[in-house]
């Protein structure tokens, strides 16, 4: 895989994050009570569909979305991470509404899951839900189906709220 990065987010806590690895944030108030996901791009940015649009910002920032704390949980692919990341930095900011669309192959409607399961299909032709789906199709992915793909490993998880205060943003 490329480059792995240590971020010191206080001198007791630090996050290992690899190009591709993708964040999932629990179900809560945080996350309108559905979960969250995010991938790591190729310079350690997190690039995520939100409801104000496509982003890509730091990890200290990403990790102040989640003003009523949770869980994060770092999950790395086991194939096509640097593809994904790649493909991910190049088109995030393709997202212009957040929406629930059913046609996998809109980007510019776009949501967190769906954007994800985009980065792997179209980087590396990797449908990660084994449901069968294609960007031609019409469905729906969900925060869980990223959480409980096949092709990814659990790294850690993460108590959101201590890492936030570590920051002391």
């Amino acid at each position: 895989m490329g480059t792995m990065v240590t971020t010191d987010l206080s001198s007791s806590s630090k996050l290992e994050l690899a190009p591709g690895d993708i964040l999932y944030s629990s179900k809560g108030w945080s996350t309108f009570l559905v979960g969250h996901v995010a991938i790591v791009g190729p310079r350690l940015n997190i690039h995520h569909s939100h409801p104000k649009g496509g982003f890509s910002e730091t990890v200290d920032r990403y990790l102040t979305r989640h003003k009523f704390g949770g869980t994060m949980t770092i999950l790395r692919p086991r194939k096509g991470a640097l593809e994904a990341a790649d493909w991910a930095a190049r088109n995030i900011e393709q997202v212009t509404s957040y929406l629930f669309h059913p046609r996998l192959d809109t980007i510019h409607h776009n949501y967190c899951s769906k954007f994800i399961w985009q980065a792997f299909w179209y980087a590396s032709n990797i449908d990660m839900t084994s449901r069968k789906l294609a960007a031609h199709k019409q469905n729906w992915v969900y925060p869980y189906n990223i959480k409980h793909s096949w092709l990814l490993t659990e790294k850690a998880q993460i108590n959101i709220g201590e890492m936030i205060e570590n920051l002391k943003i």
